[in-house]
């Protein structure tokens, strides 16, 4: 019974099996492991969470988790069980053993009042009047005086009035509930609850794929087509959407794949009429009767390869042909009885419905009703494919020979297909089900305990789906199979199965065979197709695993491959330990498609920063480069497979998205040694032209936060060989390498250098001439050499790009502002440059004395030319010819009115930017009278207060400000009320929403607040009910409840940011209309629980809603008020149209 002794050894741990189910005992074992996992002992936290519910008060449920025996070890399952059997199924008599075992001593035979009252004060906070009635004779009772006490006062305490009170239930399983959206919508269709169920997961994963949230035509085509023409995929889109809202909801795709392929034959072919009926007028006109039969005849080609007459008909005359035959209105069209009558005794319309059967279950995700079914859907898919072969760019999936050999048995794949026998449109014949007998080879099977057989039709085509063994099958003791006449496999429903798990044949000796139905395959068992890695690294491709090498693995001996919808199907319908996928590629020197099996392997090698030391030279003060000292470690990171026809930009675009880095801030290097490393910067190359073989090693480089690259930053201080695959390339068009937070010098730089007379001046070497290493201002002309030098590389046309390493030591030699690896201001930097460019190219190596003259009075072209000649007498350079200039400066006197003017040389103007001081603001406006909401962009001051946004938002809405309430939403719940007050804030987790209140017409009494109060009941299982002031209900407890929300309409009470404990925040303060705020609400089922209210939790999703409500409203107001606000969201089904459900449930 676990660690600890429960107070509950009256009841056994085997009685209380007795009185549960096996369905209960299956939920409670599975709950309990999605809870624990693999311990067998669950916590008190977890106890009280998923057990209880947030609603048990936590003393309570302490007390209730040491009376089940739990410890702080934990609870075991044995002692839940038997705990839960007592609470929802015990006995009044084994309930009041259990109350008066949480109240008894050690020893179990009395209970004190002293230890009672001290437990009811701290579980209750009172002790009941009636409890010295019990202790009436002493302060110590036995079990007998207890009992008698305890079933005349049931409400004396909490745990009495919940166990022997008749007010409160609490069961494993709840019969009574209402019936569920899933059990409803299986009332209208052909479908199980378990069918809709599972479909719904399939429906969620499909309609993720969207682009906007909704499940469009432009989500289901891809989805549909192929195998669907994509002439036929909008038809087969309206047949779903029966209420015309270009959506097709979860409750739409179940009542069409039940009307598609489950229930009678006649209401599929009605489901067929309206994919063909595009303008949806309940009749098929002349042009949609030929755009029909040109997509059967269509359809026909791509599914089958035998002939039918009307292959070799013109379209017209079939047309013609079918209206002849069967229009009894005489009108010129079909209705949907004549295309039924018609559509029943054609191979066309039939094997249509059939290619629509393969694509509900395959894509859409209906499960087949029967193993046979399932077989043959796989069989036509496959066959199909056969038949359009390996296209490049697809992928086929490896599926285990193993498992798909058993799958095969099982769903009866080798058995007789169904041949139909073609028959004209024209004469209406019928056409038959079934074959003739034919002769049934008996195979031994490896084991020897089971027969399998081969098929022998006269349909003789590449199945490419066989097995090798099938190949090489020796006749045994033959016996005749006769298949059963009727409809289609894939239309007929055998539900009737189950006592077909043994079947006699009689061989030809005249013995009797006894054929045992296999069972079900578990999951897909990839796994002995795949070899063990030695490489303990994160994989970052999908492939699964690498194959076997040795022994080599052979197709339909080994593996089978499948198709990816197939593969996803199987999936869906098994599970699967591994997938395999395999691209098919074009083989570059046949040019025929074939399927990669091995992938190239790469390993892919991350830098690791090294240590850095202390250093006493000039490497030190250089930025992030590192010390040639400390060599850049790379380690193993990942491992991927990838096509060797995929090229490098392909690889890394996909290690982009993967890894969650920027394009731009990552590359790739392919690894040949420690210190010879090759940049793949040539994009469009293929791994098969680099030849990169498996295992190859590649460097992922990512850029650093000072962005420097780590690889560049190592060669330059090692001088490492660096192979770029130099090619030539435009001149000018050289970048520069960042040495760590360089981008400052090198913009300045590539401005610089794309001034072009300064840069054919250093390009011609002229400036080597004018040197000026004299200059006590200058810098030994340093400076111009260490330039000019790196210009004739960038100009050089030979290189993608270079490290102005040079450059960078002796701008930092001679302004140590611009050392280290901190951001620097280019302009800064620019200035810096043009002044030492200057002084080392400075033709005047003795600058005179120069004496500035006023202007008095004298023409500006005069003093402009006078002060230009003073400054080239001191400045004569290229930089001076290029980059100065002459800036006119006047002053006059206040007092004698003289005028001063100057001409000040120059090379930078200064040019003031305007600083942005507003903020942009989104905000949706959700009126009263349901039209829908409106979206606002709004551009406010910085300090801005929501008073401000308020009038703006009036002026653009046609509101007045005092009918916007102003929220923050998040979750689909109401965070926080923005005062007036406030300033504006841009919200980090919600949005802001501007709602529509009643206008105010008197002031509310703050005495008698108008409220809604949504409370929980046992009646409405956790729901909220609704009601107003005057018949508020008192809250009842249930363990798994959600707390009161308690919405104040007409309050003074202050209000608070966020929810507190469950509860809506209260309004602003001030006298308005009243109103409520309403939430939009489902129940979400779960399939594992412990107790039966769990079964059905509410979420809240959409937006809320504010309805208005005073004392005076009516609960029809109320429905009327919502339905206003949400009709907008809801189209009606047009009158004409024939819904989905099915018609004989």
């Amino acid at each position: 019974m676990g660690a600890k002794e429960s107070r509950i050894g009256f009841l056994s741990y085997e009685e209380a099996l007795r009185r549960v189910t096996d369905v209960e005992l299956k939920r409670l074992k599975d709950a309990f492991k999605r809870t624990c996992g693999l311990s067998y002992y669950m916590g008190q936290h977890c106890f009280i969470r998923e057990v209880l519910g947030d609603g048990v008060p936590p003393k309570v449920a302490e007390v209730i988790y040491c009376s089940f025996g739990g410890t702080s070890k934990g609870l075991h399952f044995n002692n839940l069980i038997v705990g839960l059997v007592l609470l929802t199924r015990g006995k009044d008599e084994e309930k009041a053993k259990y109350i008066f075992s949480l109240f008894s001593s050690e020893s179990g035979n009395y209970v004190i009042r002293e230890e009672m009252e001290r437990m009811l004060h701290v579980v209750d906070g009172k002790v009941p009047d009636t409890l010295r009635k019990c202790f009436s004779e002493g302060e110590k009772v036995n079990y007998e005086k207890f009992r008698n006490w305890l079933f005349v006062n049931k409400d004396a305490f909490t745990f009495s009035r919940w166990l022997l009170s008749g007010g409160v239930y609490v069961t494993l399983t709840d019969d009574s509930d209402t019936p569920t959206f899933y059990q409803t919508l299986a009332g209208v269709t052909h479908l199980e609850e378990s069918d809709i169920i599972d479909l719904e997961k399939r429906y969620w994963l499909l309609k993720a794929q969207s682009r906007t949230g909704r499940f469009d035509l432009e989500t289901f085509g891809p989805l549909v087509s192929p195998p669907i023409r994509p002439s036929l995929s909008e038809g087969l889109f309206n047949a779903f959407d029966e209420n015309r809202d270009n959506h097709i909801d979860f409750k739409e795709i179940s009542c069409g794949l039940s009307a598609c392929c489950r229930g009678p034959l006649a209401e599929r072919q009605k489901f067929c009429f309206k994919v063909f009926d595009v303008d949806r007028d309940g009749v098929l006109s002349r042009v949609e009767l030929r755009d029909m039969v040109f997509a059967l005849l269509e359809v026909w080609k791509d599914n089958r390869t035998d002939d039918i007459p009307e292959l070799h008909m013109d379209l017209s005359d079939i047309v013609e042909g079918i209206l002849n035959a069967h229009d009894t209105t005489k009108f010129g069209h079909l209705t949907l009885e004549d295309y039924q009558i018609w559509s029943v005794k054609n191979v066309l319309a039939n094997e249509f419905l059939n290619l629509l059967f393969q694509v509900c279950h395959i894509v859409l995700g209906l499960r087949p009703a029967t193993p046979e079914e399932e077989g043959q859907i796989i069989r036509g898919w496959l066959e199909r494919e056969s038949r359009y072969g390996l296209q490049p760019g697809h992928n086929w999936f490896i599926i285990s020979m193993q498992w798909w050999q058993q799958w095969k048995e099982y769903v009866k794949y080798d058995a007789s297909p169904v041949v139909i026998e073609p028959s004209s449109v024209l004469n209406g014949g019928k056409y038959s089900f079934g074959t003739a007998a034919h002769p049934m080879e008996q195979v031994e099977d490896r084991i020897g305990s089971s027969l399998s057989y081969v098929n022998t039709t006269e349909e003789k085509f590449s199945d490419n789906i066989s097995t090798a063994s099938e190949a090489s099958e020796t006749a045994g003791s033959g016996f005749l199979y006769s298949a059963t006449p009727g409809a289609d496999v894939c239309f007929a429903r055998q539900h009737n199965t189950s006592d077909n798990n043994n079947q006699c044949l009689l061989g030809a000796n005249g013995n009797i065979l006894l054929h045992l139905n296999p069972q079900k395959p578990g999951a897909i068992d990839n796994q002995p197709l795949v070899t063990q890695e030695p490489v303990k690294a994160t994989s970052l491709t999908l492939e699964g695993g690498r194959l076997k090498r040795t022994p080599q693995l052979i197709h339909r001996r080994d593996y089978e491959m499948v198709p990816e919808p197939v593969w996803r199907a199987l999936y869906h319908w098994y599970g699967a330990n591994l997938a395999l996928p395999r691209p098919v590629i074009k083989n570059s020197k046949t040019d025929i498609p074939e399927l990669e099996l091995f992938p190239r392997y790469l390993l892919f090698l991350r830098q690791q920063p090294a240590t850095r030391t202390q250093q006493s030279n000039i490497w030190v003060n250089m930025g992030n480069v590192p010390s040639p000292n400390a060599p850049l470690k790379r380690v193993l990171a990942y491992t991927g497979c990838f096509s060797r026809m995929q090229t490098i930009k392909e690889i890394h675009e996909y290690l982009s998205q993967r890894l969650r880095i920027k394009e731009e801030d990552m590359r790739l290097w392919l690894y040949n040694s420690e210190n010879y490393l090759t940049l793949l910067d040539d994009e469009d190359h293929k791994l098969e032209y680099l030849k990169i073989q498996d295992e190859q090693h590649l460097v992922i480089e990512v850029r650093n936060k000072d962005m420097s690259w780590p690889e560049e930053m190592s060669f330059i201080a090692n001088s490492s060989k660096i192979d770029r695959h130099k090619v030539p390339t435009e001149k000018g068009a050289t970048g520069l390498s960042n040495l760590g937070n360089t981008c400052f010098m090198n913009s300045s730089i590539q401005c610089v250098s794309n001034t072009q007379p300064l840069t054919q001046y250093f390009i011609s070497g002229r400036h080597l001439y004018e040197l000026n290493r004299t200059n006590p201002i200058g810098m030994k002309g340093h400076m111009a050499k260490c330039y000019g030098d790196l210009v004739q590389e960038l100009w050089s046309g030979t290189q993608k790009n270079v490290a102005p390493l040079k450059l960078r030591w002796t701008i930092a030699k001679y302004a140590p502002r611009f050392n280290g690896f901190q951001q620097q201001d280019s302009q800064e930097l620019l200035a810096f440059l043009l002044d030492g460019l200057h002084e080392d190219l400075n033709r005047v190596h003795e600058k005179p004395y120069v004496e500035l003259k006023d202007s008095d009075g004298r023409p500006d072209w005069e003093v402009a030319a006078e002060a230009w000649d003073n400054h080239l007498r001191r400045n004569r350079s290229i930089v001076v010819d290029l980059f100065h200039g002459q800036l006119r400066s006047q002053v006059k006197c206040k007092t004698c009115g003289h005028i001063s003017v100057r001409f000040d040389p120059f090379n930078f103007l200064s040019l003031p930017l305007p600083m942005d001081s507003y903020m942009h603001l989104e905000i949706t406006v959700i009126k009263l009278d349901g039209t829908t909401p409106v979206r606002y962009g709004l551009r406010l001051n910085m300090d801005e207060k929501y008073t401000g946004l308020k009038k703006q938002l009036s002026d653009l809405c046609g509101l007045n400000s005092e009918q916007i309430l102003l929220a923050e939403v998040h979750d689909s719940n109401i965070k926080n009320f923005p005062q007036d007050n406030q300033k504006v804030q841009l919200s980090v987790s919600g949005f802001l929403c501007a709602f529509e209140i009643p206008v105010p017409a008197s002031p509310i009494s703050a005495s008698s607040p108008t409220q809604t109060d949504f409370s929980s009941s046992p009646s409405t299982n956790g729901m909220f009910t609704l009601t107003t002031n005057g018949d508020l209900p008192q809250p009842i407890f249930i363990p798994s409840g959600m707390p009161n929300a308690v919405v104040p309409c007409g309050t003074e009470k202050n209000f608070t940011n966020g929810m507190v404990n469950g509860h809506m925040p209260s309004l602003p303060d001030g006298p308005f209309t009243g109103y409520l705020i309403a939430v939009h609400r489902k129940m979400m089922r779960t399939e594992l629980y412990f107790l039966s209210p769990q079964e059905n939790s509410p979420s809240l999703f959409g937006m809320p809603l504010i309805v208005p409500c005073t004392v005076h409203t009516r609960k029809k107001d109320l429905y009327d008020a919502v339905w206003m606000q949400v009709s907008w969201l809801a189209s009606p089904l047009p009158p004409q149209e024939a819904s989905n459900h099915a018609q004989d449930r």
